[in-house]
C-alpha cells in the first residue's frame, strides 16, 4: 500500500474506510486521491460497491479539505445546494445507472431460468415449484429497491410463476387446467362453461355456506389433485390461480380451450385410426405400436349410447387379429386341432364361448387367405427365405423358386398347392392370351416357363393357373366385345385348355415345335446322339458330360449334373416314342460291341447249333443271362436295386429271344407265300406252325360292327354310336336324369378323349362356387371329361349318384378300345333286353 499511495497517510486512510463499508475498488480510488481526481475515485466507487457505501465515501471527501479542493476545481458540482449523492456529478449518476442495469439483467437472467425450469417441471410438484418461486423472491430482495417498487416486482414474478405454473398444465391436462380457469368443468367440446348457480331449495345456514365455498387456493389443489385444509396450519397455500393477472387468466383460458379442442381431436383421430388400422397391424406384427384407446376414449367419440358398443366391436376384431398373428404360422392340421381342443362343452361359460369364437374366426380367415392365394400366403409368411418373384430370370432361379413355394406349402399342410403367386399367374395368363403377340412367340415363352419345371405335378399345377387367369383375361374381352358370343367363348375356352394340357405334359415338345423351322433339324440330331449316348453307357452320359464340363465351369457338378439330366428329359420329350429306338440303339452297339469282345454269355455253350425246342431254350437261357448282367451293371450305376434289376433284365433277355425267334419264323413264312416259293425255315425256329390253307388265304368280307361302322374304316372319320341301358332299380326320376344326361350328350360335339382332371376336386370346386351338394347326388360333368367335356365349372351339374355312376361305366366300357379322336355320333338309352342281361344276373 506504501507503494501505491506513497507516504500519504490521508490516503491509507480513506482506503481503509472505503473497504470497510464494501468498495472494492479502493486502490484505484486511493489512486485518483494522490492524483487529484477525487470525483473519478468516486465514480470508481459507485460503480463496484452499494450506494450507501458511495454516500459513506462522499462524506470521507469532506473530511479532506484538499482532496475537496481537487474536486472543486475539477469537476464543479452543478448545485451546490443540492444532496451529497448529487454531489458526485455526471459521471456518478451514470455509474449508478449502469449498476441498476447490471442488478436488473442479473435478475432477468435468473427469473428466465427459472420460469423456464417451472414450464418443463411437472404441474402438481408443488415442492419444486415453491423453490423456484421463492429463488425469484428471495433476488428481488436482495436489490435495493424502494418498498412500493420491491412489492410491484415480487407481484410480477409471483403472476409470472404462477403463468407459467399454468401453462405446463395445459400441456399436461389441457382439460384439467380449463376447468381451474373457469372455476367449473369444461364442456364435451373442450369449451369452458361458467360455475353453474348454486342450487335452490333451502335456505343454507351461515355454517353450510363456509364449508361449501372454497378458497382460490383450494380450488387449486383440488386441481392439481390436492386436497388442503383450511384448518392444517401446515398446508401451504397454492396460487397458481389467484396470482394471475386479469388478462392472462383469459388468454390462458382461451389457450387451455384451444389445447382442449385440439387433445378432442387428436383422441378421435386415435380411436378412429385404431379401428381402421389396428386389426391388419396385429394381425401382422402380433401388436399395435400405438397406445390402443380405451372404452373411455370410444365415450368421447361416439357417446355414451354408441360408445361401448364402438368399443366391444374393436376388442373383438383386435381379439380375432391376435389370434390371427399367434395361429398365421401353424400348420393347418394344428389349427385344426387348437380349435378341437379348445371348444368349449356344454357347460363352458360365456366368457369362454366368446373367446372360442373370435380363435374360430381368425382359423377362418387364416384357411380363406390360404385357399385365395397359397404362395402369397408363405412367401409373406416366410419373408427372409421367400424368392423375389419380380426378379426371378433364369429357368434354375424359377425351378428354385417353384420348389421353395410348394416345399413351404406342403409343411404347412396345405390342401391346395400351387406353384407361383395368383398375381404372377395372371400376368402370365394375360401373356398368353393377347393377340398383338404373336401366337409362335406367346407358345416359346410358355413353354419355356413349363419347361424350367422339372416336377410333373408342379408343372401341372402351374399350367391350371395359367388356364384360370387366362381365361378369367377371355371372359373379360368376351364382355367388353359384343361380338363374341358364347359360343365362341366356349370353343376358345376348349382350345385354350388343351394347349396348356399338351404343354404341361410335354413342354419341350411345345417349345420344339414352335421354334424356327430350320433349327429343327440340328436338335433332333442332338437328341438322337444323346439318347443313343445315354444308352450305350447305361446311362452313364449325363454324369460323363457333367464330369467334363465341371473341369471348365465356375459351378458344382450336382449343378452341371442337373442341367445335364435335365436336357435328357427334353430330348425324351422331344423325341417321344422315337426315343425309345434311339436308347435301344445304343443299347444293341454295346451289346453288340460286349458280345462281339466275348464278353457275353450269347453265343456260348453251343447254344446256337441246337434245334427246335431245346435250342430255343438254351438260347433263352444265355440271353436271361446277359440281361441279367447288363440291367445288374445299369442299377449299380445309376444307383437302383441290382436284385430287381438283374431278375427283369434276365426276364426281358429270355423273353426277347423268344419274341424275336418267334417273328424270325413268322417272317419268314410270309415272304415264301409271298414270293410263291418255299423259303427255307431258319435253323433255330423253334416254332412250326402248319402252312395255312388256301381257304384261309381269302380275304373274309368286311363285318359290320354293332355301333353301325364298319371294321377297318377310320372311326375317328366315320364316327361311333353309343347304346346305353336304363338300370332296373331305377324309379322313374332317375330314367328322367339318364334321358337328360343322354339329350346332352347327343346334342354336344363329342369326341373319345383322354379324361384329365387338371384343377383337383370337381366337388370342392362346385361348392367354392357357391353351389350347395343335395344328398344322393353326385357332381357330374355334363359332357364327360372322356368325351372331350372340359373340366370347368360352367360343365358341372348334379346327377343322380346311381345314374351318374352307371352310365359313365357304360361310356367307358363302350369307348375303351376305341382310337382317341373318334368322333360319337349319337347317343341313345333304352331297356335291357333278355339276351342283354348276363346269365349270372338272370339266374342261369
Amino acid at each position: 500500500m506504501d507503494r501505491l499511495f506513497g507516504v500519504n497517510s490521508e490516503a491509507k486512510r480513506t482506503v481503509q474506510i472505503a473497504r470497510g463499508y464494501g468498495i472494492r475498488c479502493a486502490e484505484s480510488f486511493g489512486k485518483n486521491i494522490k492524483a487529484g481526481t477525487p470525483n473519478r475515485a468516486g465514480e470508481y466507487a459507485l460503480g463496484n460497491a452499494a450506494r450507501g457505501a458511495a454516500d459513506k465515501a462522499n462524506r470521507i471527501f469532506r473530511q479532506f479539505p484538499e482532496a475537496g479542493a481537487h474536486r472543486a476545481s475539477r469537476w464543479p458540482c452543478k448545485s451546490q445546494g443540492s444532496a451529497p449523492r448529487g454531489r458526485l456529478g455526471a459521471h456518478g449518476a451514470a455509474a449508478n445507472q449502469r449498476r441498476k442495469q447490471y442488478e436488473q439483467d442479473q435478475v432477468s437472467e435468473v427469473h428466465t431460468a427459472e420460469l423456464s425450469n417451472i414450464a418443463r417441471s411437472d404441474p402438481n410438484d408443488t415442492a419444486a415449484f415453491e423453490v423456484s418461486r421463492q429463488v425469484g423472491l428471495d433476488l428481488i430482495a436482495k436489490m435495493d429497491l424502494d418498498p412500493q417498487i420491491r412489492l410491484q416486482a415480487e407481484a410480477d414474478w409471483r403472476a409470472s410463476t404462477a403463468k407459467a405454473r399454468m401453462q405446463a398444465l395445459i400441456a399436461q391436462d389441457p382439460r384439467r387446467a380449463a376447468e381451474m380457469l373457469s372455476a367449473g368443468k369444461v364442456a364435451g367440446d373442450g369449451m369452458g362453461e361458467t360455475v353453474r348457480s348454486q342450487l335452490a331449495g333451502g335456505a343454507r345456514n351461515e355454517t353450510t355456506e363456509a364449508n361449501s365455498q372454497k378458497t382460490p387456493d383450494e380450488m387449486v389443489a383440488q386441481a392439481f389433485g390436492e386436497r388442503p385444509s383450511r384448518n392444517d396450519p401446515a398446508t401451504i397455500p397454492l396460487d397458481a390461480v389467484t396470482y394471475l393477472k386479469p388478462g392472462d387468466i383469459g388468454a390462458l383460458k382461451a389457450q387451455a380451450n384451444n389445447a382442449t379442442a385440439a387433445q378432442m381431436v387428436r383422441a378421435n383421430a386415435r380411436v378412429m385410426l385404431a379401428e381402421q388400422n389396428a386389426p391388419a397391424v396385429i394381425a401382422i406384427t402380433g401388436r399395435y405400436p400405438e397406445e390402443e384407446p380405451t372404452e373411455q376414449d370410444f365415450v368421447k367419440v361416439y357417446g355414451a349410447d354408441l360408445g361401448p358398443q364402438h368399443f366391444e366391436q374393436f376388442r373383438i376384431k383386435t381379439g380375432v387379429a391376435k389370434a390371427y398373428s399367434d395361429m398365421h404360422a401353424a400348420p393347418n392340421q394344428a389349427i385344426h386341432a387348437e380349435l378341437r381342443d379348445s371348444e368349449p362343452g356344454p357347460s363352458g361359460s360365456p366368457e369362454q364361448r366368446k373367446r372360442y369364437e373370435i380363435k374360430a374366426g381368425a382359423a377362418q380367415l387364416i384357411m380363406a387367405a390360404r385357399e385365395a392365394d397359397p404362395v402369397a400366403y408363405v412367401s409373406q409368411l416366410f419373408r427372409g427365405d421367400a424368392p423375389d418373384w419380380s426378379k426371378v430370370k433364369t429357368p434354375e432361379e424359377f425351378q428354385a423358386a417353384v420348389n421353395w413355394a410348394r416345399a413351404a406349402q406342403q409343411h404347412l399342410g396345405f390342401s391346395t398347392v400351387l406353384a407361383v403367386p395368383q398375381e404372377f399367374s395372371d400376368s402370365l395368363g394375360a401373356r398368353y392370351v393377347d393377340d398383338s403377340v404373336p401366337l409362335q412367340q406367346r407358345n416359346i415363352e410358355l413353354s419355356d416357363i413349363l419347361k424350367a419345371v422339372r416336377d410333373p405335378d408342379a408343372r401341372v399345377a402351374l399350367a391350371g393357373q395359367v388356364f384360370q387367369s387366362a381365361l378369367a383375361r377371355l371372359r373379360q374381352n368376351a364382355a367388353d366385345d359384343p361380338k363374341i358370343t358364347p359360343a365362341e367363348l366356349e370353343a376358345q375356352a376348349k382350345n385354350l385348355q388343351s394347349d396348356l394340357i399338351n404343354m404341361a405334359a410335354h413342354p419341350a415338345r411345345a417349345r420344339f415345335d414352335a421354334g424356327p423351322w430350320w433349327q429343327k433339324p440340328f436338335a433332333a440330331t442332338n437328341d438322337v446322339v444323346r439318347l443313343m449316348a445315354n444308352g450305350a453307357t447305361f446311362e452313364q452320359a449325363d454324369k460323363f458330360a457333367a464330369g467334363m464340363n465341371w473341369l471348365f465351369s465356375d459351378k458344382s457338378y450336382d449343378e452341371l449334373l442337373a442341367a445335364e439330366q435335365a436336357e435328357t428329359e427334353d430330348a425324351e420329350d422331344r423325341a417321344g416314342s422315337a426315343a425309345i429306338g434311339a436308347n435301344l440303339l445304343g443299347a444293341f452297339v454295346t451289346g453288340h460291341g460286349l458280345q462281339s469282345a466275348g464278353l457275353t454269355f450269347t453265343g456260348r455253350f453251343g447254344a446256337e447249333a441246337l434245334k427246335g425246342v431245346p435250342g430255343l431254350f438254351a438260347r433263352s437261357a444265355t440271353a436271361a443271362a446277359d440281361g441279367a448282367m447288363l440291367s445288374g451293371i445299369d442299377a449299380a450305376l445309376n444307383g437302383r436295386d441290382i436284385v430287381r434289376e438283374m431278375g427283369s433284365g434276365a426276364i426281358l433277355g429270355a423273353g426277347g429271344n423268344a419274341l424275336a425267334e418267334g417273328i424270325s419264323t413268322v417272317g419268314s413264312r410270309v415272304v415264301a407265300r409271298l414270293t410263291g416259293g418255299q423259303t427255307e425255315v431258319p435253323s433255330n425256329a423253334a416254332l412250326e406252325a402248319p402252312a395255312p390253307s388256301p381257304s384261309e388265304s381269302i380275304t373274309a368280307p368286311p363285318e359290320v360292327e354293332a355301333g353301325g361302322t364298319i371294321a377297318g374304316v377310320d372311326e375317328s372319320t366315320a364316327g361311333h354310336d353309343l347304346h346305353l341301358y336304363y338300370m332296373p332299380e331305377w324309379d322313374a326320376a332317375q330314367r328322367a336324369a339318364a334321358d337328360l344326361k343322354v339329350k346332352i350328350l347327343t346334342e354336344a360335339d363329342t369326341v373319345v378323349s383322354r379324361a384329365v382332371r387338371l384343377f383337383g376336386s370337381a366337388r370342392r370346386r362346385f361348392i367354392a362356387a357357391g353351389n350347395e351338394v343335395l344328398a344322393g347326388s353326385h357332381v357330374d360333368h355334363r359332357v364327360d371329361l372322356q368325351l372331350g367335356g372340359s373340366d370347368t365349372i360352367d360343365n358341372m351339374a348334379l346327377l343322380d349318384a346311381s345314374v351318374n355312376t352307371s352310365l359313365g361305366s357304360q361310356i367307358n366300357n363302350l369307348i375303351k378300345n376305341l382310337p382317341k379322336g373318334t368322333k360319337i355320333n349319337k347317343v341313345t338309352i333304352g331297356d335291357r333286353d333278355v339276351r342283354d342281361i348276363p346269365k349270372k344276373l338272370r339266374g342261369r
